[in-house]
């Protein structure tokens, strides 16, 4: 019997590296920009086109995924990530933004080839498990790249040299351990047997997926709130409160250290109360109220706090809904599913970045509030959608 404690040891190496990039620069990049004088509307705009070129790689990375699977699809996306830090360490500014544009490629590729290969990696019964276990990892390592963003401040002390010079030195440890994670994506196992199908058999799973589309449909209004404001928060935080990496990183790190224990939990929790969807509804709903408040105090520590369990709320419960979402498409087009999914994120996420670092320059807070009313409405979407789900997931929990 498989044990939902059996996942791939190499695919909780890889989510583990690659989150300790990311927590790395979500920690740097946005005082790192400040310092070299980038406004909130630059910023916005930099973010925005990342996210807009990679809604042209998450698509094709679909579609690769269900021809040639999905490990090899990771392993590129992961080498092309490592070489847009060498390029924002140069302080060049032509040279950063085709680093936003590489950044945004290999996002496209990297999220969605690794949400398909955790979903091929094992039994649809304990899917829960696996995307919760490999998103803990991945959650548990931007903990530790988070609290080191504390690094660039210590050197750049102990060297005597500018802050702005230490970011950028900084960004390029992110390199090597890109392509670390890159070789071992490699050797992940892939329960998905590649077949001679042709391009033409592959899109056309674009078609037919049911009320799937409904998650896609609640995915781009989410996706556009998150950006607005969650994507720009790092540029908020150093703008209303003058924070270094210091002060994000430490934030950043305690949310996803707390997330990381408690989504090895959630499978658990939602066996017991529910079921997934009906867990992922009542903690996402709860952590609306707090996004609310962080605009209505001007203390740092108030509103980190409001922003850590926020954040915890919202986003602890992901890998249940994912689970969900995959489940409800065959395992041959979840490499159509998988790229709809980040599609649905990452598409609007473009514009909102943008609108949402334009509303910085002109009412700090109106970012968070409008991301507020967005979130409602999509969760409202997905409740009435799948109310038979809910309901169908508690009779089980009670039998």
């Amino acid at each position: 019997m498989y044990s939902h404690r059996a996942v791939d040891k190499f695919l909780l190496a890889v989510s583990l590296i690659n989150g300790i990039g990311s927590g790395f620069s979500w920690a740097i990049l946005a005082p790192y920009l400040r310092g070299l004088g980038v406004s909130g509307a630059l910023y916005g705009l930099l973010g925005g086109v990342s996210v807009i070129v990679s809604v042209f790689s998450t698509l094709s990375a679909g579609v690769l995924c269900d021809l040639y699977g999905s490990k090899v699809i990771a392993f590129t996306g992961l080498l092309l990530y490592s070489s847009s830090f060498l390029l924002f360490s140069t302080k060049y500014f032509p040279l950063i933004a085709v680093g936003y544009l590489v950044l945004g490629f290999s996002r496209g590729f990297t999220s969605t080839s690794i949400n398909v290969l955790t979903s091929r990696s094992a039994n649809d019964e304990i899917l829960h498990y696996t995307f919760s276990y490999v998103r803990a990892s991945s959650t548990l390592g931007g903990a530790i790249g988070s609290f080191l963003g504390w690094v660039p401040v210590i050197v750049a002390g102990v060297l005597d040299i500018d802050l702005v010079s230490s970011y950028g030195f900084s960004l390029l440890a992110i390199a090597p351990l890109s392509i670390m994670s890159a070789l071992l994506a490699l050797k992940v196992r892939e329960s998905y047997r590649l077949e001679s199908i042709g391009v033409k058999k592959v899109l056309m799973g674009f078609r037919g997926l049911g009320r799937f589309n409904y998650i896609v449909l609640v995915g781009m209004l989410i996706g556009f709130g998150a950006a607005m404001s969650i994507h720009n928060i790092g540029y908020y935080f150093t703008v209303k409160y003058g924070v270094t990496s210091g002060e994000l990183g430490s934030i950043f790190g305690l949310q996803q250290l707390i997330m990381a224990f408690m989504m090895a939990k959630m499978p658990a929790i939602a066996d017991k109360y529910g079921g997934p969807l009906k867990v992922y509804l009542v903690a996402t709903y709860s952590s609306i109220p707090l996004l609310i408040a962080m605009t209505l105090t001007n203390n740092y520590v108030v509103a980190s706090m409001f922003y850590l369990i926020r954040s915890i709320l919202m986003n602890v419960a992901n890998p249940l809904y994912t689970a969900f979402a995959m489940r409800l498409v065959p395992v041959d087009k979840r490499g159509v599913a998988g790229s709809l999914l980040s599609l649905s994120w990452n598409l609007p996420a473009g514009i909102g970045r943008a609108i949402g670092g334009a509303l910085l320059d002109i009412d700090l807070e109106a970012p968070l509030r409008l991301t507020a009313t967005l979130y409602i409405i999509g969760l409202t979407i997905i409740a009435i959608t799948f109310k038979e789900n809910i309901v169908e997931s508690r009779k089980n929990t009670r039998s």
